[in-house]
C-alpha cells in the first residue's frame, strides 16, 4: 500500500483541486453500508454520490477494482452511488519521502484513475484515465458535475485486470499435480501426441496458470450470462461462497442448457478451501469490470486476447491474426446460409470472422435476428479442436458475437479431427480419454451410461451429439507440426486414417497436410477450403501430394502472402500464406490470383475492402497496399514441384524478368551436372570434440571451437587454444584442408584459405580433446574414431562446395560457393562431386553470381526466417550452365574471369550489392554475356542489385520482428 503520509497528502490536495471546480468533496468520511461502516478517502456528493479511494499502487489494479466494487458499487441502489474511482500512484510516489519533496512530486507525477459505474448505467464502461493531479481532478469533476452519457471501455485494462486475476488464482492451484493437469488439458495422449511433452517433464507452473485462465474464462462468461439473463442465471454472490467448489452450483445452471465446452472443466473443485478469499476477490473484480457493457466485437476481443501467448503456447492454443482471418473469410464465403467447419478451431478466430461475413451478407437482404444468431452458432458453424483450452476460448468467442441473444448451444467439440468423417456423430463435448479413438481401445464402445462418466464432470447427463456432414466451406489454420515431431505410432494411425488418400501421402508430410486431406473429405462439390498454411506447402517435396490433389480436384483461386510480418498467426518463425481453393474440376479459363500485401490491413473494414478489390480484379494490379499477379491456373497444374516461386519475391516484376533469364536452353538442373554429398559437424565429431583447427581466430564462433592456427611450418603447424596460453605442434601429414564454416571465408578459391581437419591419429590428440571431453569420454577416444573421420572425408570430398544453409544478411556471408584444387569438404555445405577442376571453377563463378542468388530466393529457400536452406531435392530445380554446352570461347572467357577473381577478398554480400562492387559486377557481366543479354548491363545490374538488396532487407526485418515477438 501507499505510505499513510503520502496517501493523506495526496487525498487532501485532490480534495482542494476538486473544490476549485465546484465539487462538494469530503475527505475520510464514515459511510454506513449494508456490509458495515466504510471510510473512503474522498466522498463527492453533488448530483449523486461518488467515492474515491487514493491508496493503491499501479500494480494494485485488481485490489483497487475489488475494493471499489465490494465496498461501494455493489450498494449503488442503497447509497445512491453513481460511480467509484480508484487513484493509482506511480512508482516514484510509493516510497516514504520528505514532505517538501512529496508536495513538488505530487503535482508533477502522472497518476492513473480507475473509473467504475453501477451495472444499470449500461453506456458507462470500466475505464482508466491518466494525468497529473490537476488533470485527474478535472476528469473527476466532469464525471460528478456533468456526467457523460457514454464512457468508452478501456479494453487493455480490462484484459490486464483479468490477467492479474489469473495470476492471483494461480497461487491457489499450486498443489495441482501432473496427473490433475493431464485431466484438465486432455489426458496423457494429448500431452504425448499433440503437446509432445514427456511424462515428468510437463511445464507445471505454466499449466497451472493456464488452469487459472480456464476458471477466469468461466467466471467471466457466467457473469456476462447472469447480467443478460438474471432470471435464468442468478448472479454469483461472493458472500455465499464458502469454498471454491461452491461455484459449481452456479455453473450447473449453464451446463443444464449447454455451453459445456466452457463449463465442463472442473477447475474450481481442485482449489482448496483456504484460498476462498482469492476466488471471492476475483468475482468482485469481474463484477467491477462490467464486461457485459462492452459490445459484441470488443467482448469477443477480450476473450480472444485475454490469455498471453506464452501460456497458450504451452497448451497449443495458437491464434490467427484477426485481420488475416477477416481477409480469408471475405474471400471464401459468398452466401449467408453456407455451412462452415473449422477442424482446428483454436481460439475460434476464423469462425468468428466467418460469422461476421455471413451476417454481413444476410444484412444486405434483411435485418439480422436472434433466430439467425441461433442458426449460425447452433447449426451452420462447426468448430473442433483436440485441445480443451482452445475449444473453451472458441466457444466463448463465438457465443459472444451477439451477446444480446441467448444461444442454447455452441457447435464446438473436442476431438482429434483427423479421425472424423462425414456421417459420424460425436458428443458436443467428449470425455477426454475418448478423444484419441485410435488409441482408446474398447473404452469407446462401452454402454452410453458408462461412457459418459467423466464426459461432463459437473452433471450426470449425456451430452448432446453433433452429426457431422459435408460443408460448403472448410476454413482452417491447421497445426504446422513437422513430421519429425509426430510420434511414429501416431503417424501410423494417421496413415491408416487417410489410407484412401494413398496417392497423395508422403512419409515426411507435416501435420498440416493431413488436415488438408481432411478438408477435402468434408467438402461438398463446389465448396471451398480456405487455409492459413506455411509457405513451404507450395514447394516442399513432402507436400507435393497436396499440390497434386489441388491441381486435380480444385481450382486454387487465391494465394496471398505478405512481407509486412513473418506470419498470419502465432508461434511460427517461417512465412505463411492464405490459400483459397474451390472443389471443382479445373476449367481451361481458371486463373489463380497471387497477391502480395505490402502491409497488413490495420482494421477490419480495410481487410474487407482489400478482399473485395482482389475478388473483382480482372488484370494484374498494383497500388501502395497490394500487388496482384493473375496466372492461368494451367501454369500451376502443369508443374506441381514448385509453386512457391510465385510468391518468393516481393517484387513480382523482378520475378518475371528472372523467369525470362532462366528460360535459357544453356541452363540445366544442377543435379544433372553433379552429385551432392552433405557434410555436417556430426560427421567429424566425437561427443563435444570435433577435428577442426580454424585458420583464423575470427572464425571461432562456437563453444566447441577450441583451436586455431598460430604459425605454419614446413612439416607442421603450431595451434593455439582460444582462451589459454597453450600451444601444440601438429604434423601436417595428419591433417587435410576443409571448411569448419564458410562465415568470413572471403575468397572463391579456398585451396590455401580453408581450415584444417584431423585425418590421422597423433599423440597430442588427447591433449587437444581434454578441453571438450570428460575423463571417461577421453579414455574412449581412439584411432578408430579418427579413421572414421578420414573415411567420411574421402567419401564426401569434391572440388566444388555450395552453401546448404546460409544467412545472406550476415556480415560474415561473403560468398556462397567455393573451389579447391584439392578435393575437400565443408560443414553445412554441399560437396558437388563428379565435376572436373575446370567445370568446378566455372560453376563456382555461376553459383556466386547475382542471378543465382536471386534464383535461390526465387526458389523459396528463405522460408524459414532469413536462413536459406537448400534441400537436396532443390538441386533438381536449381539451374546452372551445362558444361557440355559451353563453347571453347565461353569456357576460355569464364576461366579468365575466374582466374582474375579467385584470390580476391570479397566484402559481405550486402556490402557488395550496396556498393555495386566491381568484382561482383565482373562475375555478373560474364554471365549476362554468356546468356546473350542484349540490354545495357550496367543499368540492368544497378536495378538487379537494388532489388536483391531489398529482398534481403525485407527478409531480415521479418526475422527481427519474429525475435521481438518471441
Amino acid at each position: 500500500m501507499i505510505p499513510k503520509p503520502t496517501e493523506d497528502t495526496v487525498t487532501n490536495l485532490l480534495v482542494k483541486e476538486l473544490e476549485k471546480y465546484g465539487v462538494k468533496a469530503e475527505s475520510f468520511p464514515s459511510i454506513s453500508t449494508p456490509s458495515g461502516v466504510r471510510k473512503p478517502d474522498i466522498w463527492c456528493s453533488n448530483g449523486g454520490a461518488y467515492t474515491v479511494e487514493a491508496k493503491f499502487k499501479e500494480s494494485d489494479l485488481i485490489d483497487a477494482v475489488a475494493k471499489i466494487q465490494n465496498d461501494y458499487i455493489r450498494w449503488f441502489d442503497v447509497l445512491g452511488i453513481k460511480g467509484g474511482f480508484a487513484v493509482l500512484y506511480p512508482e516514484e510516489l510509493t516510497k516514504p519521502m520528505p514532505s517538501e519533496v512529496l508536495m513538488k512530486l505530487a503535482y508533477r507525477a502522472k497518476f492513473k484513475v480507475v473509473a467504475m459505474f453501477p451495472p444499470k448505467d449500461v453506456r458507462k464502461s470500466f475505464t482508466v484515465y491518466e494525468g497529473t493531479l490537476n488533470e485527474i481532478a478535472k476528469i473527476l469533476a466532469e464525471h460528478v458535475l456533468s456526467p457523460p452519457e457514454y464512457v468508452e471501455p478501456s479494453t487493455d485494462y480490462i484484459i490486464k485486470a483479468l490477467r492479474d486475476s489469473a495470476e492471483y488464482i494461480t497461487v491457489a492451484l499450486k498443489y495441482l499435480s501432473g496427473q490433475e493437469l493431464e485431466d484438465i488439458f486432455g489426458g496423457k495422449e494429448v500431452f504425448k501426441n499433440i503437446l509432445q511433452y514427456e511424462e515428468q517433464k510437463y511445464p507445471v507452473e505454466t499449466l497451472r496458470l493456464a488452469s487459472a485462465y480456464l476458471l477466469v474464462n468461466q467466471l467471466l462468461f457466467y457473469h456476462v450470462l447472469s447480467r443478460r439473463m438474471p432470471d435464468k442465471f442468478p448472479e454469483i454472490d461472493a458472500d455465499t461462497i464458502d469454498k471454491p467448489a461452491d461455484l459449481n452450483a452456479y455453473f450447473k445452471n449453464v451446463l443444464n442448457v449447454n455451453y459445456k465446452t466452457v463449463f465442463s472443466y472442473n477447475v474450481a473443485s481442485r482449489i482448496l478451501s483456504g484460498f476462498t478469499d482469492q476466488i471471492k476477490a476475483v468475482i468482485n473484480v469481474i463484477k467491477g469490470l462490467s464486461p457485459e457493457k462492452v459490445g459484441g466485437d470488443l467482448l469477443g476481443t477480450i476473450f480472444h486476447d485475454l490469455v498471453p501467448f506464452q501460456v497458450r503456447k504451452t497448451v497449443a492454443a495458437f491464434y490467427t491474426n484477426v485481420l488475416a482471418a477477416e481477409l480469408l473469410a471475405w474471400l471464401s464465403i459468398d452466401k449467408y446460409d453456407c455451412k462452415v467447419a473449422d477442424f482446428a478451431v483454436g481460439s475460434g478466430g476464423l469462425l468468428v470472422a466467418t460469422y461476421r461475413r455471413k451476417r454481413h451478407l444476410l444484412e444486405k437482404e434483411r435485418k439480422f435476428s436472434e433466430a439467425d444468431h441461433k442458426r449460425f452458432v447452433e447449426n451452420e458453424l462447426l468448430g473442433i479442436d483436440v485441445m480443451p483450452f482452445a475449444a473453451n476460448v472458441a466457444a466463448c468467442h463465438l457465443a459472444l458475437q451477439s451477446p444480446e441473444y441467448f444461444t442454447n448451444k455452441v457447435n464446438v467439440a473436442i476431438w482429434d479431427s483427423t479421425e472424423l468423417e462425414p456421417g459420424r456423430t460425436i458428443p458436443s463435448i467428449a470425455g477426454l480419454k475418448f478423444v484419441f479413438k485410435g488409441q482408446a481401445g474398447l473404452e469407446m464402445y462401452l454402454k452410453p451410461s458408462e461412457r459418459v462418466k467423466g464426459v461432463v464432470s459437473l452433471t450426470g447427463e449425456i451430452p448432446e451429439e453433433i452429426s457431422l456432414e459435408k460443408y460448403d466451406v472448410v476454413i482452417m489454420n491447421p497445426p504446422f507440426t513437422r513430421h519429425e515431431r509426430i510420434p511414429e505410432n501416431y503417424k501410423a494411425v494417421l496413415f491408416d486414417r487417410f489410407k484412401d488418400y494413398t496417392d497423395y501421402l508422403h512419409g515426411q508430410m507435416s501435420y498440416f497436410g493431413y488436415f488438408i486431406l481432411l478438408a477435402d473429405r468434408f467438402l461438398k462439390d463446389d465448396g471451398r477450403m480456405a487455409l492459413v498454411l506455411p509457405a513451404t506447402a507450395l514447394h516442399v517435396k513432402s507436400a507435393e501430394g497436396v499440390r497434386k490433389l489441388w491441381s486435380k480436384k480444385y481450382e486454387v483461386e487465391y494465394i496471398i502472402t505478405t512481407w509486412h510480418r513473418l506470419a498470419f498467426s502465432e508461434s511460427v518463425v517461417f512465412r505463411e500464406i492464405l490459400l483459397v481453393a474451390k472443389k471443382t474440376k479445373p476449367s481451361k479459363e481458371a486463373v489463380t490470383k497471387v497477391c502480395v500485401l505490402k502491409k497488413l490491413p490495420d482494421k477490419m473494414s480495410k481487410a474487407r475492402e482489400i478482399a473485395d478489390k482482389i475478388k473483382n480484379l480482372k488484370n494484374d494490379y498494383e497500388d501502395d497496399e497490394i500487388t496482384v499477379k493473375i496466372y492461368p491456373y494451367s501454369k500451376l497444374t502443369a508443374e506441381t514441384t514448385d509453386w512457391h516461386k510465385l510468391i518468393s519475391l516481393s517484387n513480382l516484376k523482378i520475378a518475371e524478368l528472372l523467369d525470362e533469364i532462366l528460360s535459357s536452353k544453356k541452363l540445366i538442373p544442377l543435379s544433372q551436372i553433379a552429385t551432392a554429398e552433405r557434410s555436417d559437424l556430426e560427421h567429424f565429431k566425437f561427443k563435444d570434440f570435433h577435428g577442426f583447427i580454424l585458420k583464423d581466430a575470427k572464425r571461432l564462433q562456437r563453444k566447441t571451437d577450441h583451436w586455431f592456427l598460430e604459425k605454419e611450418k614446413t612439416d607442421s603447424i603450431v595451434i593455439r587454444h582460444k582462451k589459454l596460453i597453450h600451444t601444440l605442434e601438429v604434423p601436417l601429414n595428419c591433417l587435410t584442408r576443409a571448411l569448419r564454416r564458410f562465415s568470413y571465408v572471403n575468397t572463391i578459391d579456398i585451396t590455401d584459405n580453408s581450415d584444417y581437419l584431423i585425418q590421422n591419429w597423433f599423440d597430442r590428440i588427447p591433449e587437444m580433446a581434454r578441453y571438450a571431453l570428460s575423463s571417461r569420454e577421453l579414455s574412449t577416444l581412439n584411432p578408430d574414431v579418427i579413421n572414421s573421420w578420414r573415411d567420411k572425408f574421402e567419401r564426401k570430398k569434391a572440388h566444388l562446395l555450395l552453401a546448404r544453409r546460409l544467412y545472406l544478411s550476415s556480415p560474415g556471408t561473403c560468398l556462397i560457393a567455393y573451389y579447391s584444387d584439392n578435393p575437400t569438404v565443408g560443414i553445412d555445405l554441399w560437396s558437388l562431386k563428379g565435376v572436373s577442376k575446370e567445370d568446378a571453377k566455372i560453376l563456382a563463378l555461376w553459383l556466386n553470381s547475382s542471378i543465382n542468388i536471386l534464383q535461390l530466393l526465387y526458389m523459396g529457400v528463405a522460408c524459414e526466417g532469413p536462413w536459406m536452406k537448400l534441400h537436396d531435392y532443390m538441386l533438381d530445380r536449381l539451374l546452372a550452365p551445362n558444361p557440355k554446352k559451353l563453347t571453347p570461347r565461353d569456357k576460355k572467357e569464364l576461366l579468365e574471369t575466374f582466374k582474375s577473381l579467385e584470390k580476391v577478398s570479397f566484402k559481405s554480400i550486402t556490402e557488395q550489392f550496396r556498393n555495386r562492387d566491381e568484382n561482383r559486377k565482373a562475375i555478373d557481366k560474364a554471365w549476362l554475356t554468356f546468356l546473350g543479354y542484349e540490354g545495357d548491363q550496367e543499368t540492368f545490374l544497378t536495378q538487379l542489385y537494388k532489388a536483391i538488396l531489398e529482398e534481403i532487407k525485407i527478409i531480415n526485418q521479418l526475422m527481427q520482428q519474429q525475435k521481438a515477438f518471441i
